[in-house]
């Protein structure tokens, strides 16, 4: 089996897996992710002075589907604090993803497949450079930050964007369960790797980050 097959055969495995997590568990633990990931925004997104800055600290995240986990709880806690929030849309012409500036559930619709995103009219960001963390989707993890996507390649384009326009790539983070973690994620030359993974248990960083 090549990569390709076993990333389309766990694909189905780990959507099962984490679409098992019951109500009630689900709840509680999308709550001490929550607490985790303010934490972590606060100190990386707060804590520098970015009062004296032009641009407020900016996060890019996105609209969960189905049974990801429902990081639409720190889009309203950025909201908060001052922390300006993109959300991407899919062009599919091009297989890219526009970034609009969201700052409030007003300025997102339902879209295809039912997913809640940005409506065309709301403006787009244009400068990568002020982006300060990114929170990226997946289906699965590994203890070595690698990410299994959704097969689309739309995030791995887009982070590829930062080095070809001579950007230094934000802080990328992963929000997951930890049955999303597994012991290997199938990789691929053109796979990024995340550089940090909050899950209800635990919170771990690559040792650069």
């Amino acid at each position: 089996m090549n990569i390709r097959e076993r990333k389309i055969e766990l694909r189905k495995e780990m959507e099962e897996i984490r679409a098992s997590i019951v109500s009630g568990e689900r709840e509680e633990k999308q709550q001490r992710i929550h607490e985790r990931m303010t934490k972590l925004c606060s100190d990386r997104l707060l804590n520098h002075g970015w009062q004296e800055s032009p641009v407020p600290p900016t996060i890019m995240t996105y609209m969960p589907f189905r049974s990801e986990l429902d990081v639409a709880p720190l889009m309203e806690w950025c909201w908060q604090q001052g922390i300006r929030v993109l959300v991407p849309k899919v062009v599919a012409e091009s297989k890219t993803m526009n970034l609009h500036v969201i700052d409030s559930y007003e300025d997102l619709e339902s879209g295809a497949w039912g997913i809640r995103e940005p409506r065309n009219d709301v403006s787009i960001e244009h400068d990568l450079s002020t982006i300060s963390m990114i929170l990226v989707p997946g289906l699965a993890f590994d203890m070595d930050f690698g990410r299994l996507g959704y097969g689309g390649g739309f995030y791995d384009r887009f982070m590829q964007l930062f080095a070809a326009r001579g950007l230094k790539r934000p802080f990328a983070v992963a929000a997951a369960f930890d049955k999303q973690l597994i012991p290997g994620v199938p990789s691929s030359w053109h796979d990024f790797r995340v550089d940090g993974i909050v899950t209800e248990s635990k919170i771990v960083f690559k040792t650069e980050s």
